[in-house]
C-alpha cells in the first residue's frame, strides 16, 4: 500500500487507500451477505472452481442414489405383486391335488370323477387367469416369455439387480397340471390293441349318436366280447332265462340267419290249448326293447311231453328254433316267462364299450340307434361306431375271433376338447396325477423362494444406497453450502470494517485541507 504523502495535493493517497479498502470490505461483505441469503458457499464457478467441479458431480451422484433408492423401492413393490400371484397360485395347487387325491380313491364312481376333472379343469385355467392378469404397469410378472426383468439399482451404468423366472408357470407347458386339446382327440396304445382291432386316432372318431353322451377325457377299452369267423353261418348263444333248461335255442339249416347281431329276448305273452296241442303266444325284443315286427307271433300246435319245437325266425327249414324239452312241465310256460339268447351273424363281432375302471359305457349297437345297449356290433373290416365319439376299425373275421379267446380288451385313451383337459378318470390315473401336481408345486415354491431371496437382497441393497446417500450429500453440502454462523461473523465484521473504512476515507479526504494554512 503506497504511503500516505500529504504535502503533494494533486492525488489524495490516503483517501485512495482509504477507498480501495472501502471497495474490497464492500466485495467482501457482498459476499457474505450472498451466501448468508442464498445458504450457499459456492454462488459462482468463481467462488471455487475445483469445489464446483467436485461438488456437481456429488450433487450428480446423491440425486443418483435417490433415483436408485426410488427403483428398489418400485422393484420391491412389484415382486411383491409376483409373490402374491405365486402365493394364490400354491393355494390353487393345493386343492388341486386334494381333489387328486380325493379321486385316488375307488369310493369315487365315474359321475364323481367326471365332477372332479370338470373342477380340476377349472382351477387349471384360474392357474393361467393368474399368470395372464398378475402384471406391474402392463408387464405380466409370471409370464416367461416376458424375459428378464432388469432393475437399475444403483447409480452408474452395469449396476443393476436381475430377476427372471426359473421355469415357465402355465398350467399346460410349464406347470403340466392339464394339457391343450384343440379337438376331441383318441390315442391308441398299439401294444395293446394287436391283431384284429384298431381305434382310429384322429380328432374326431365317432359321431355322436342320439341321446348319448360323449366319452370325457379318461382311459377307456374295447372289449372283443365274441366273434363269429365263420363265413356261412351265425352263431347262436343261450343266455339263460326263465324257460331254461325246459328249452335252447339253435340254428337249423344251412341258409342265412335273418335277425340281426344282437341280445333278444323271447318273452311268452300268452299259452292256450290242451295237452299235446298248446300254442304259446310271445314277443321278441332284442337289446335296446325294440320289439321285432310282426309281434306277436304264435306257435303251431305243441306236444311238451313227447318234446318239440317251434321257429322263430326263417322259414322251418332254414333259420333259429327253440327246442323244447320232453316231459316239461307246462306250469313252467306262463305269460311273462322267457328265453334269452344272442344272435352273432358270419363274420361279425360283438364289442362292449369300456371305462378304465371296467365299468360298462352305453352305445348305440349299431352306430344309428338312439336307444342306448350294452353291447355293439359289425362285421370284420368296418368301422364300428360307438356313438360315444370313439370309433374302431375291426381286422379279419380270424383276427377277431382270436381277439376274443384272447380276451379281447384293446385300451385307448380319450381326450374331449378343452383347452385345459384334466384326466383323473380312474384311481391310478388320479393317483399319478397326485404326483404330478407335486411337482407343480415344488416348481412354484421354488420361485417363491428364489423371489423371496431377491426381496431380501434389495432390503440389504436399499440401507447401502440409503447410508451411501446420506453421506454423499453429507459431503457435497460441506463443499457447497455455507457455514451460516461463520459468513455471519464474516459478515458482521465486514459491516463494521465497512463503517470504519467510510470513517476514515471521510478523513482522508480532509487531511489535505491542513496545508490551506500555507496559502495564508
Amino acid at each position: 500500500m503506497a504511503n500516505v504523502d500529504v504535502t503533494r495535493i494533486a492525488s489524495n493517497i490516503g483517501a485512495l487507500n482509504a477507498l480501495n479498502s472501502l471497495t474490497m470490505i464492500n466485495s467482501k461483505l457482498a459476499m457474505h451477505q450472498t451466501r448468508l441469503s442464498t445458504g450457499k458457499r459456492i454462488n459462482s464457478a468463481a467462488d471455487d472452481p475445483a469445489g464446483l467441479t467436485i461438488a456437481t458431480k456429488m450433487l450428480a451422484r446423491s440425486e443418483g442414489l435417490k433415483v436408485a433408492l426410488s427403483n428398489i423401492g418400485d422393484a420391491n413393490n412389484m415382486l411383491a405383486v409376483a409373490e402374491a400371484g405365486l402365493s394364490k397360485m400354491n393355494d390353487i395347487l393345493v386343492q388341486m391335488r386334494g381333489k387328486a387325491e380325493q379321486a385316488a380313491s375307488d369310493t369315487l364312481g365315474t359321475t364323481e370323477r367326471n365332477a372332479i376333472q370338470t373342477q380340476l379343469s377349472a382351477y387349471a385355467e384360474q392357474i393361467q387367469d393368474l399368470v395372464d392378469q398378475t402384471k406391474w404397469n402392463g408387464v405380466k410378472l409370471l409370464d416367461r416369455t416376458t424375459g428378464t426383468k432388469q432393475f437399475q439399482t444403483g447409480v452408474d451404468e452395469g449396476e443393476y439387480t436381475q430377476w427372471s423366472l426359473s421355469t415357465a408357470l402355465d398350467p399346460n407347458t410349464g406347470l403340466m397340471v392339464s394339457t391343450n386339446v384343440p379337438d376331441n382327440k383318441v390315442t391308441a396304445d398299439a401294444t395293446s390293441i394287436g391283431a384284429g382291432l384298431a381305434i382310429i386316432a384322429a380328432a374326431e372318431t365317432g359321431t355322436l349318436v342320439g341321446a348319448l353322451s360323449r366319452l370325457t377325457t379318461g382311459s377307456y377299452g374295447v372289449k372283443v366280447v365274441a366273434a363269429n369267423a365263420s363265413a356261412t353261418d351265425s352263431s347262436f348263444t343261450e343266455t339263460g332265462g326263465s324257460l331254461a333248461p325246459y328249452a335252447s335255442i339253435t340254428k337249423v339249416g344251412t341258409g342265412a340267419a335273418t335277425l340281426a347281431s344282437d341280445a333278444y329276448s323271447l318273452n311268452i305273452t300268452g299259452v292256450s290249448g290242451t295237452a299235446g296241442a298248446y300254442v304259446l303266444t310271445y314277443n321278441l325284443v332284442d337289446s335296446t326293447g325294440n320289439t321285432e315286427a310282426g309281434s306277436p307271433f304264435t306257435t303251431a300246435a305243441l306236444d311238451f311231453t313227447a318234446g318239440d319245437h317251434f321257429h322263430i325266425q326263417g322259414d322251418g327249414t332254414n333259420g333259429q328254433q327253440v327246442n323244447i324239452g320232453a316231459g316239461t312241465d307246462i306250469s313252467n310256460w306262463v305269460s311273462g316267462a322267457k328265453l334269452t339268447f344272442d344272435v352273432l351273424k358270419a363274420t361279425e363281432a360283438k364289442l362292449q364299450l369300456q371305462r378304465g375302471d371296467s365299468s360298462v359305457i352305453s352305445v348305440s349297437k349299431d352306430g344309428t340307434d338312439t336307444v342306448a345297449s350294452s353291447y355293439f356290433y359289425k362285421a370284420a373290416g368296418g368301422v364300428a361306431n360307438s356313438g360315444t365319439g370313439a370309433s374302431v376299425t375291426l381286422g379279419t373275421a380270424a383276427q377277431l375271433a382270436a381277439k376274443a379267446a384272447a380276451g379281447g380288451l384293446s385300451s385307448f385313451s380319450y381326450a374331449a376338447a378343452n383347452k385345459y383337459s384334466v384326466d383323473v378318470s380312474t384311481a391310478t390315473v388320479a393317483a399319478s396325477y397326485m404326483t404330478t401336481v407335486n411337482g407343480a408345486m415344488d416348481k412354484v415354491n421354488t420361485t417363491m423362494a428364489s423371489l423371496g431371496s431377491l426381496m431380501a437382497r434389495l432390503t440389504f441393497k436399499e440401507d447401502a444406497v440409503a447410508t451411501a446417500q446420506v453421506n454423499v450429500e453429507g459431503a457435497y453440502s460441506r463443499i457447497m453450502n455455507a457455514n451460516m454462523a461463520e459468513e455471519q461473523m464474516n459478515a458482521s465484521k465486514y459491516t463494521i470494517l465497512q463503517q470504519t473504512a467510510v470513517a476514515m476515507l471521510a478523513q482522508a479526504n480532509q487531511a489535505p485541507q491542513s496545508l490551506l494554512a500555507l496559502f495564508r
